[in-house]
């Protein structure tokens, strides 16, 4: 063993743990695939209150030791800790297939499941701990902790499974146990359960509600989050909403309505509706707006509907009524409901837009500080320029990365910069990408004054005012202007696009899904072409963002629906030359962010 690993184990075991840390630390500078000095760090930042942090090095050690079931088990430890439990419990499964009678395996699955409140397979995880290992003194304690507190519930479960299991029982019996089973958190027996109390009536609306519910939950669409990578199961998703349309005939009133609706509107969102189940989840929809008038998710899936025909002029027009029933207040509570009002399609709203450049002077003033260097002679004026536009925060976490991936794939190319309110390390960063060589560089800045600002009506600014900034740098270079999202990575020469732009005013990045009007047009990376069309979209599409910012109500997302919006107006009046790429499959770009 290194001595330096020696001396901070047992500073470690000491409880020396300020001391050891910075020793395990400097054995991986050295070597970073030190087996020894990765368990052992892993360990005491799980001790200190930090298992996130340990995460990352557990990970390390199962890349070292692909078949550690210690490892899985370890890591499921801190993932648990770390909140993650669900990742924990498909990590302790692992294990477990590769050693059913680990008993520490075990211990921590009966622990995470105690966590998620699954209180049964926490007891049979502990039990089969103690048949592993009978002195293990953790599992028999908490065994008797859970017992404490959900006895009477798992043996209400076992005593209405029993019952359900008689052949002369009905429907509503196996229903009924299938209920107490999902509350002690056994899914697996409580759908086993709900799908017999349908083989002996298949309209049991208690049944239909409860195994629809499970479905949900089993195919991951209960667990997707804007931002979050997610993984749902369609074919589970489709089942789940049979199920429960057959409760709701039985029964109107049933809350299998509102889980129907939300699951059509998860399959909306993660791009995986049919027509059909759009279709049937819309009329649902409406039913229940009836009986809810101010449910949100109804309306939206209203809303995907109509947007699914091509007709946003009356998705626009259905959701400014319903919007109606709200407060300001009760609209940023709601994301969908805030997203939506940022939707305005019709010809009434686009004619009374003023000019984008009463835009431009009520906006804080763009400061021009470094003009890109001229390129070399007989560069044709098609060569496109890139541009991406932050606030200061996101450009000292995300912009010096992109600028290094630019300047490796791209050398020679224009770059242009816009920061909101940059601090003055920011300033002399773009100082030295001027003198770098690599990239020819522009930057401009702007100061806006948003005290007393919402907090979302800020972030909206800086990924919405880019496009007005835009437009400015698109006029003041008269070349192509390729707008990229400032935490991507450039993967392949952007100017290869050239070719393919030709012909074009605009150039999108497309979600082919119809995942809705926000959701479609991505803006992660847009090109726009310095032709008359190019400059009138983002001319009106600066109008319409314009709009939005001056006004009290302005919400996350904005850019995207205003891209869409603008669009379709377009189309309708004024079209212009549009090359759509596809989000799913751009090889030029790496973007953060769930597909």
């Amino acid at each position: 063993m290194e001595p330096a690993l020696d001396d901070a184990i047992r500073l470690h075991k000491s409880g020396n743990h300020a001391g050891a840390e910075p020793l395990y630390r400097a054995v991986l500078d050295r070597d970073p695939a030190n087996r020894g000095a990765l368990q052992m760090l892993a360990m005491l930042l799980v001790q200190t209150g930090r298992p996130a942090e340990a995460v990352g090095h557990f990970q390390t050690i199962l890349r070292l030791e692909p078949g550690g079931v210690a490892g899985y088990s370890n890591l499921a430890a801190a993932l648990r800790l770390a909140g993650q439990g669900a990742e924990a419990i498909a990590c302790l499964h692992r294990a477990l297939a590769l050693d059913p009678a680990h008993a520490a395996s075990w211990f921590n699955l009966g622990n995470g499941l105690k966590q998620l409140e699954k209180a049964a397979g926490a007891a049979r995880s502990y039990q089969r701990t103690l048949a592993v290992e009978p002195g293990h003194a953790g599992a028999a304690g908490n065994r008797k902790t859970l017992r404490d507190q959900w006895g009477p519930r798992l043996d209400e479960a076992e005593r209405q499974a029993t019952a359900a299991r008689h052949p002369s029982a009905d429907a509503d019996a196996s229903a009924a146990a299938a209920e107490a089973l999902q509350a002690v958190g056994d899914a697996a027996a409580a759908e086993t359960m709900a799908r017999a109390a349908l083989d002996r009536d298949d309209r049991n609306h208690r049944a239909n509600r409860l195994l629809g519910r499970l479905l949900l939950e089993r195919s991951g669409a209960m667990d997707v989050r804007s931002g979050k990578p997610f993984a749902v199961d369609r074919s589970l998703v489709e089942e789940a909403i049979g199920a429960l349309r057959r409760a709701v005939a039985v029964r109107p009133d049933d809350e299998a309505d509102w889980l129907h609706v939300a699951a059509v509107a998860t399959l909306v969102q993660v791009g995986m509706a049919s027509e059909a189940v759009l279709r049937d989840g819309a009329r649902a929809a409406w039913a229940r707006l009836r009986r809810h008038p101010k449910d949100t998710v109804a309306a939206s899936v209203i809303g995907f509907h109509v947007y699914r025909r091509d007709r946003l002029v009356l998705a626009s027009w259905l959701n400014r009524r319903f919007r109606r029933r709200f407060t300001a207040a009760e609209v940023a509570r709601e994301h969908e409901l805030g997203l939506w009002t940022m939707l305005r399609a019709d010809d009434a709203f686009f004619r009374a837009l003023p000019p984008v450049d009463a835009v431009l002077e009520s906006m804080a003033p763009l400061e021009w500080r470094i003009e890109p260097a001229p390129g070399p002679a007989g560069e044709p004026a098609t060569e496109p320029a890139v541009f991406f536009c932050c606030d200061d925060v996101y450009f000292r976490r995300f912009a010096p990365a992109l600028l290094e991936s630019l300047a490796e794939r791209m050398p020679g190319a224009t770059v242009a910069v816009h920061v909101v309110a940059p601090s003055p390390e920011t300033e002399q960063a773009m100082a030295h990408w001027r003198t770098d060589g690599r990239l020819r560089v522009g930057f401009s800045l702007d100061r806006p004054e948003m005290s007393g600002w919402a907090d979302v009506k800020r972030v909206t600014y800086y990924a919405s005012a880019r496009f007005i900034r835009a437009l400015q740098w698109l006029r003041r270079l008269d070349r192509p202007l390729m707008v990229i999202d400032t935490d991507a990575r450039v993967a392949q020469d952007l100017r290869a696009l050239s070719v393919e732009m030709a012909g074009h005013d605009v150039g999108f990045l497309v979600d082919g899904r119809r995942r809705g009007p926000s959701r479609e047009i991505t803006v992660c990376f847009n090109v726009y072409n310095n032709t008359p069309g190019g400059d009138r979209f983002l001319s009106l599409l600066g109008a319409y963002i314009g709009h939005f910012l001056a006004g009290a109500e302005v919400y996350w997302m904005l850019d995207q629906m205003a891209h869409y919006a603008v669009l379709d107006w377009l189309n309708r009046h004024e079209p212009i030359r549009v090359r759509r790429f596809d989000f799913l499959n751009f090889p030029y770009c790496h973007f953060v962010g769930a597909k």
